[in-house]
């Protein structure tokens, strides 16, 4: 795993992309972005799941029509992680928040399988029979597998890497210097 983790990063478009000052900061954001959108539409249908928000509005309602948006969100969210990873594969591959929000975000795809059958396509169900007590264990349970990918998610940042074991090069593009940009020539 960790000759491949040095193999993607040390790829021309990974290193350019790693060494930009634009393109790197946008997709950043954009992964930030995308979680928070996402995050904010597993919350609404976990709270709603709860009887805690949006009673209003029947259950199905939320759930179906979050369902586009989750999946945006989600696309988002992992596209521009996975272009994050490749950019810093080694640091990331001895990063232990990095490892643990793997395994959570395992789990949530886990969690999402377990409980679609069983709770997400039964919603209208809730809507004339109540909710049950397996929808708010699982709307319990994704909250707090969410939480914990928040906090490893920015724990990866403050754990600074074995800077002896890294092998990742980054182009650095300087600017020219007053004199290269005025013609004049310095001895």
């Amino acid at each position: 795993m960790l000759s491949f983790c040095q193999w993607i990063q040390a790829t021309g478009f990974f290193t350019a992309l790693r060494g930009s000052g634009i393109a790197y900061p946008t997709i950043l954001s954009l992964h930030m972005i995308g979680i928070a959108y996402f995050g904010a539409m597993i919350l609404l249908t976990d709270l709603r799941l709860l009887g805690a928000a949006m009673r209003n509005y029947p259950i199905a309602d939320v759930v179906n029509r979050f369902q586009v948006p989750k999946r945006f969100g989600f696309a988002l969210m992992v596209v521009c992680g996975v272009l994050l990873f490749s950019t810093k594969a080694e640091e990331y591959y001895y990063n232990t928040f990095f490892r643990v929000k793997m395994i959570l975000l395992a789990l949530v795809c886990v969690h999402a399988f377990v409980f679609q059958r069983g709770v997400y396509t039964k919603a209208a169900d809730m809507d004339r029979s109540g909710i049950p007590v397996q929808a708010k264990a699982a709307a319990i349970l994704s909250m707090i597998l969410w939480l914990g990918l928040v906090i490893c998610g920015r724990g990866i940042g403050y754990i600074e890497p074995p800077l002896e074991k890294i092998h990742a090069v980054v182009i650095q593009h300087s600017a020219p210097s007053r004199a290269e940009v005025s013609g004049v020539t310095v001895s």
